[in-house]
């Protein structure tokens, strides 16, 4: 009974990722970390299917730390890395950057061939201590793949715990629905990615069917939950590398440091009120991907600029400058149309989704709209 549960789950997972994989190939649409995550769910389900063809027969004692599954799983986890890299900073992986990224891999599943081929000593291992019974060419290899795989995993987690702030900051300055681009997916990621990890651990050295069922059976469910989410997730390129931080760099510093404060006062007070003259009379704010790139079609000013315009001059970020607009716009509807829907309310008046709106609302008028249309 065991032994034909456990080849569903298998089969399912593999088809997820499979059918997955396809389904993000053709809706990447040049978005990179789409096109890294579909690929990862490929390499995932070729990594389940040699996990099965190793231990096909689950009456037999399972064979542990097999270096086909080691090598397979090294590259899932690179990808995966890649994937939380180019979320975090889309368009810093170009092809050389990520063919360098999964170098080692390569290499090390070359050398493990290369080994295999020119005929060293290779063990069957059933558990954890036996594989430090033999210690040859064989298990310093295996080991080496595992090194490698072990930095694979904790890399995302370094990156997003370190660049979270900053990401957060550069999101609610350059677009007008940061929480659409959701920082808090990527911290999620972490979760899910460290689960998927540890599971794949026990997998890797586990001998007992009944865990086969149940680590699978959560396994599915892991990786539907990230490929959905993925799927839908919005991104934004970022012209600059890990190096330079999130700081865009300026083209007029040797100007500003010429220019007269007061004058450039002046400036930044003429712009504003341009600013302010322009989304009342065309209402950009109701295009909810609205972002600062589309305020430099209309304003000539880098984007270094804008920054300043609205974090000095008005007080504000940009996400908070557009969802002002955006809640009086909310209001003037659930005035004049009372009968109108919330969720109607949120679309007409910008917002990606109602729960956005929601938050956006109580922020800028401490009530939530169902309050408001109430009163």
């Amino acid at each position: 009974m065991l032994d034909k549960i456990q080849f569903l789950l298998s089969m399912q997972i593999i088809g997820l990722c499979v059918l997955g994989g396809i389904m993000m190939l053709l809706r990447s649409f040049g978005n990179r970390a789409r096109l890294i995550l579909a690929w990862s769910m490929i390499m995932w389900a070729l990594m389940a299917v040699i996990r099965i063809s190793v231990n096909s027969y689950v009456d037999e004692v399972k064979e542990a730390f097999h270096p086909d599954v080691l090598i397979a799983s090294c590259f899932v986890t690179a990808c995966l890395a890649s994937y939380v890299i180019e979320k975090l900073r889309p368009g810093f992986l170009t092809f050389r950057r990520f063919a360098v990224f999964l170098s080692p891999v390569v290499i090390g599943g070359l050398s493990y061939l290369t080994y295999r081929l020119s005929g060293g000593e290779i063990h069957i291992f059933y558990s954890i201590k036996d594989v430090f019974t033999y210690f040859n060419m064989d298990v310093f290899l295996r080991l080496l793949v595992l090194a490698l795989t072990l930095f694979y995993m904790i890399l995302p987690i370094y990156l997003v715990v370190k660049y979270a702030d900053e990401y957060t900051a550069y999101l609610s300055e350059n677009v007008s629905d940061p929480e659409n681009y959701d920082l808090r997916w990527l911290k999620r990621t972490m979760l899910v990615l460290s689960i998927l990890y540890f599971l794949y651990a026990v997998l890797l050295l586990t001998d007992r069917t009944i865990l086969y069922v149940v680590i699978k059976a959560i396994m599915l469910i892991v990786w539907f939950y990230f490929f959905y989410k993925a799927l839908f997730l919005k991104n934004i390129r970022i012209e600059h590398t890990f190096r330079n931080g999130w700081d865009l760099p300026s083209n007029d510093d040797e100007e500003e440091d010429d220019d007269d404060e007061e004058q450039r006062g002046a400036l930044f007070k003429r712009y504003a009120e341009e600013v302010n003259t322009w989304f009342e009379r065309e209402k950009p704010y109701l295009n909810d991907d609205l972002r600062l790139t589309d305020l430099q079609r209309v304003f000539p000013i880098s984007r270094s600029y804008l920054s300043q315009l609205f974090n000095k001059e008005l007080g504000m970020s940009f996400s908070d400058y557009v969802n002002q607009f955006r809640i009086e716009e909310s209001k003037r509807l659930m005035d004049a149309e009372p009968l109108a829907s919330i969720q109607e309310i949120a679309e007409r008046s910008g917002f990606h989704s109602i729960s956005t709106f929601r938050r956006a609302f109580t922020k800028h008028t401490g009530i939530i709209p169902s309050e408001y249309k109430r009163g």
